[in-house]
């Protein structure tokens, strides 16, 4: 059994932007990778994505932002414009995860509610108000 798995952690490098490709959508972005041996070394490593997860890390991500990517590396060779042949080494991105903490990485001050979350007023758990409920009501 051959196995194609790839899996980084790093910061996004580039401003996120989501393309029509077909009837889908795909996003390209760069991630930096720092070395295992040299504190220094930082290696940058492309991403594509495709479909959902394209929408959700460009809406929830921007640069700076640390991500879990779990993929298959891809190899596409080419001839430039004046016939050289090149090829472009990426991760065709299958999973990922956020790694910052809630609003840690946020540059702009865009308020919780725009971001897709619910106003605080609508969340019965938003107060440290104490519930009243009696043992008796608990399942456990």
């Amino acid at each position: 059994m051959m196995t194609n798995q790839t899996i980084i952690t790093g910061n996004i490098t580039n401003d996120l932007e989501v393309r029509q490709a077909g009837n889908s959508q795909v996003l390209k972005f760069g991630l930096g990778v720092r070395g295992n041996f040299k504190k220094d070394e930082t290696n940058f490593i492309q991403v594509e994505a495709w479909g959902k997860p394209a929408e959700i890390i460009s809406e929830y991500c921007q640069k700076g932002s640390k991500l879990l990517v779990i993929g298959e590396l891809k190899q596409n060779r080419f001839q430039d414009k004046e016939g050289q042949n090149r090829e472009k080494v990426y991760v065709n991105l299958d999973k990922f995860e956020f790694l910052d903490s809630k609003g840690s990485n946020q540059q702009n001050s865009q308020p919780q509610q725009q971001r897709g979350q619910a106003p605080a007023g609508n969340n019965p758990f938003a107060n440290d108000n104490n519930a009243n409920i009696s043992d008796d009501d608990l399942p456990f």
